[in-house]
């Protein structure tokens, strides 16, 4: 069949183009992607007209579509998952075409679409069920943001050298020269451009400007994504701002769930770099492969264990606070570098992890929110 035919040589393009771009020959993959597309639209109209059925054609349509994606033709991919939708596949391949579709979209807003950036600006992306034409749910919008400011204060200070500040408010010289100041959101989506800092910046020790922070930021942040602990460790020697960069990478994360996709984007030489964050927080942790980092080896021998309740009672001066779980209160230990993120759920029903250390009190390795 015409259709057999044409299907087969679009994958064999395809998985050309995709060794390509592992290649890192971005351009020639591009082309090839395009022309693999072709083949695969032309492969899922003719399946109509050879009246396949489905799940097949509307199967064609999806990876039509994903093809047209992969060579940046936004409109076609909008188009072949509606004709995907218009077939009635089945319930799975339906709600596959509408993911595709919200990637489609993600893509569109990521450009800058007109917008500008300077070297001392970012623009943060955020697409999911709870983002609508313009509007979207505060708390998943504010959490981010807040995730990036903490960020950047603590890649700052620990370009400095600085010890890590485990207690006090960031100091006024940080607020004064990396401030983020957050444009109005574009219609459409929730497409901010985020400037650090003010129009001037005075000295600091190591660096004088924003560039370097940004580019600090992105290139760990697409190391928590790609899952590259290891490397991240080895950018990140300092436990404490290890730990901590990965706790806020986690409530930077998409949820999978109110937010699926969050893209950072910045312009360097004239080319638009852009970090696609798609890994969910629940698949973000402190460790690589299977083996547990140093952070947590010191206790590795005693009991791990999950808890979910409410937190309460803080103790600042021991760096504590308690957990009432089914009726029992736990004293849990937070380690330096995540008590940024302890402070976000103070009288919130969370999800720990942690090791016990002796009865009623366990050390913390994780924490998450309830869904």
């Amino acid at each position: 069949m015409k259709t057999q035919a044409l299907h087969r040589q679009a994958m064999e393009l395809a998985d050309d183009a995709f060794l390509k771009r592992f290649k890192g020959e971005n351009g020639d993959a591009k082309s090839i992607f395009y022309q693999a597309f072709l083949k695969e639209k032309e492969a899922a109209f003719e399946s109509i007209l050879e009246k396949i059925g489905e799940p097949t054609t509307s199967v064609l349509f999806k990876s039509a579509a994903s093809l047209a994606l992969n060579c940046d033709e936004l409109l076609e991919a909008e188009k072949l998952i509606c004709h995907g939708l218009i077939n009635n596949p089945p319930y799975e391949i339906a709600e596959d075409l509408r993911n595709l579709l919200e990637n489609v979209h993600f893509q569109r807003h990521l450009n800058l679409q007109g917008q500008t950036l300077d070297s001392s600006e970012i623009q943060l992306v955020v697409a999911g069920k709870s983002v609508g034409y313009g509007v979207a749910k505060s708390d998943v919008i504010f959490d981010r943001i807040d995730a990036l400011e903490q960020i950047t204060y603590r890649t700052v200070e620990r370009k400095q050298a600085k010890p890590f500040r485990g207690k006090g408010a960031v100091p006024k010289v940080l607020k004064l020269n990396f401030q983020p100041y957050m444009s109005v959101p574009r219609a459409a989506s929730m497409a901010f451009t985020i400037r650090l800092g003010q129009n001037y910046q005075t000295q600091l020790d190591n660096f004088s400007n924003s560039k370097m922070i940004i580019d600090e930021i992105i290139e760990n942040i697409e190391l928590v994504n790609q899952a590259k602990f290891d490397d991240l460790k080895e950018k990140i020697k300092d436990e404490s701002y290890y730990k901590n960069f990965i706790s806020l990478s986690k409530e930077l994360a998409p949820d999978g769930n109110d937010i699926k996709l969050v893209g950072l984007s910045v312009v360097r030489d004239g080319i638009q770099k852009d970090v696609e964050f798609t890994r969910t927080r629940k698949e973000i942790s402190y460790y690589s492969g299977d083996a547990p980092l140093n952070i947590v080896s010191e206790i590795s021998q005693n009991k791990s264990l999950e808890l979910k309740g409410v937190l309460s009672a803080a103790d600042g001066d021991k760096n504590n606070f308690r957990l009432n779980s089914g009726g029992k209160n736990y004293i849990i230990i937070v380690p330096e570098g995540l008590n940024d993120i302890v402070k976000k759920y103070w009288k919130e029903e969370v999800i720990i992890k942690g090791t016990e250390e002796k009865q009623n009190t366990i050390r913390l390795t994780d924490i998450d929110p309830v869904s």
